[in-house]
């Protein structure tokens, strides 16, 4: 394992119980790979569902987004602290097979492409990425990350 999760925690700006990625196994230039051990007290799993307890597809899918924003914040290099990654849209998400509390989850998030916004400072991030529990694909999802200066986000809604 490259980073472990409170390595991730120096990186991206999330803690418990919103923090999705306990592992970092590899990075490449494009891609990364990583994981989330689930458990059985997860907190999700106590409500969703009552009789069929079941990972919500929106927290797989934060999942693999905080995955992606740790490589995108690797590529930026040491000053990506002065910005934000925001989710910015989501293009297609299929849920194959459900997560179940105990499972662990592979992730893997691969940059296809980073453009700038014309006429803003902002850049976006398409991604690709997919979650997987021994090898069983499990979910796939093509979204984009906004990138943008903390600043200019300060600004633009007066915070």
């Amino acid at each position: 394992m490259i980073l472990n999760k409170e390595e991730i925690k120096k990186i991206i700006p999330y803690q418990e119980p919103f923090l999705f990625v306990d592992g970092v196994e590899e990075i490449k230039e494009n891609e990364i790979f990583g994981f989330y051990q689930t458990s059985r007290e997860d907190y999700y799993f106590k409500g969703h569902f009552v009789d069929f307890k079941i990972m919500p597809g929106v927290l797989i899918v934060e999942a693999m987004a905080q995955l992606s924003t740790i490589l995108l914040r690797k590529k930026i290099g040491e000053n990506h602290k002065d910005y934000h990654f925001l989710a910015y849209d989501v293009k297609s998400c299929q849920f194959f097979k459900p997560i179940f509390p105990g499972d662990r989850i592979d992730m893997e998030a691969e940059i296809l492409a980073i453009y700038p916004i014309p006429d803003s400072d902002m850049k976006i991030a398409r991604i690709k990425s997919q979650a997987f529990v021994k090898n069983d694909l499990k979910v796939e999802a093509r979204f984009s990350v906004v990138i943008i200066k903390k600043e200019d986000f300060a600004k633009k809604y007066g915070i």
